[in-house]
């Protein structure tokens, strides 16, 4: 059983994972800034070799988001399952989870793609933040 304030930390990052996604998921670049720490970075790792990023620092990160967001004409949906604590210390926590990526267009759903991510967080001001983001796509999309 985990000590209450470590499974505290703990959801309180599961949340933030869930801030992320919801706020690509809405357009909602408040949110999504709100999720990283001033000197994020993220990369995106596809299967086969292809690379993206890395994008060094939240409004790069989020700038190369919403440009991403406006060649898609779907209504994505970044389903982040399976997580995983490697790491959890007071300021400092590495998460792995799943990735089930869907997308909605025409009244059709259909799978995009699938992976997993490598994300670590950090405590800043009382509040946790992603400060690396490696997605590892098993497919292109």
């Amino acid at each position: 059983m985990l000590a209450t304030s470590a499974g505290q930390d703990q959801l309180a990052i599961m949340e933030r994972l869930s801030r992320y996604a919801w706020g690509y998921d809405s357009n909602d670049p408040a949110m999504l800034l709100d999720s990283f720490t001033a000197d994020a970075s993220l990369a995106m790792h596809v299967a086969g070799g292809g690379e993206w990023g890395p994008y060094l620092g939240r409004e790069s990160i989020v700038e190369w988001m919403l440009g991403v967001m406006q060649t898609q004409s779907d209504q994505r949906r970044h389903s982040m399952t399976n997580v995983v604590f490697d790491e959890v210390t007071e300021t400092k926590a590495v998460v792995r989870c799943f990735l089930v990526l869907t997308a909605a267009e025409h009244q059709k759903v259909r799978l995009v793609t699938t992976g997993w991510y490598r994300i670590e967080t950090v405590k800043q001001e009382s509040a946790w933040r992603i400060r690396k983001l490696d997605l590892f796509l098993d497919a292109p999309f």
